[in-house]
């Protein structure tokens, strides 16, 4: 099952993953309740109505209403919802301790962007032809390109340069 992240066009973002709301939650447009299939909910609207009824992710975050139960409340929070795992990554710098998987582009419960998840399955073919993979060109061991570059990597021209004590050519 595949993932597709559409754009959202309602009056309010889609963030039930983030927090539920209490009580009667964001107000409607007067229109939605009437509204056709080709026309957006704004249309009808005047622009301080559009503006006032029309919310962002921020904005429906700090709403009154709504119960963030997932974000962090302290630093505690911060470093425990993070990706730094002290048994694998012992003495990293200090801002590694701190970043989110968000920064790595991992999918979590935030939302970053005013989307919609749309779940695909992915269609069964059946009697469908016979795919062989593999590696179809394979990097020469000896290649310069594939050489970890050392002191003398940027004074060097591709393996044709020579040392200046004794003339010899560089060895990698």
């Amino acid at each position: 099952m595949s993932i597709k992240k559409i754009r959202n066009e309602k009056f309010h973002p889609f963030i039930k993953s983030e927090g539920v709301f209490i009580g009667n939650g964001l107000s409607e447009p007067p229109t939605v309740k009437f509204i056709e299939k080709e026309k957006l909910w704004h249309e009808n609207l005047e622009p301080r109505l559009r503006l006032f009824y029309h919310n962002t992710l921020s904005s429906t975050r700090r709403h009154a209403n709504f119960m963030n139960v997932k974000s962090p409340r302290d630093s505690l929070d911060i470093i425990l919802s993070s990706e730094y795992n002290h048994s694998d990554d012992l003495f990293r710098d200090k801002e590694e301790v701190f970043r989110q998987p968000e920064t790595n582009d991992k999918e979590t419960f935030r939302r970053l962007r005013n989307t919609q998840d749309i779940y695909i399955n992915p269609p069964v073919y059946l009697s469908h032809p016979l795919k062989i993979g593999g590696i179809s060109e394979r990097k020469s061991i000896y290649s310069v390109k594939l050489i970890n570059s050392g002191v003398h990597g940027s004074k060097t021209n591709h393996g044709y340069s020579r040392q200046n004590v004794d003339g010899n050519f560089f060895n990698y």
